[in-house]
C-alpha cells in the first residue's frame, strides 16, 4: 500500500509541475501569438505627417 501511495505523489507532483511549466512557457512566448486588432500596446502606425508643436 505504502508504494501506491508513493507512486500517487509522484504522479501528483509530476503534473503540478507540468502545469507550472506550461503556464511559465505561456507567459514566456504569450507575445508571440498574433493579437486581435485593437488590442496591441503599440500606438497605430499611418502614412500621415506628424503633428507639428
Amino acid at each position: 500500500m505504502e508504494g501506491k501511495l508513493v507512486r500517487l505523489g509522484i504522479v501528483i507532483v509530476t503534473l503540478i509541475l507540468g502545469i507550472f511549466l506550461v503556464s511559465s512557457l505561456y507567459k514566456n512566448f504569450s507575445h508571440l501569438i498574433d493579437q486581435p486588432p485593437g488590442q496591441t500596446d503599440q500606438p497605430a502606425v499611418n502614412d500621415a505627417p506628424a503633428e507639428k508643436p
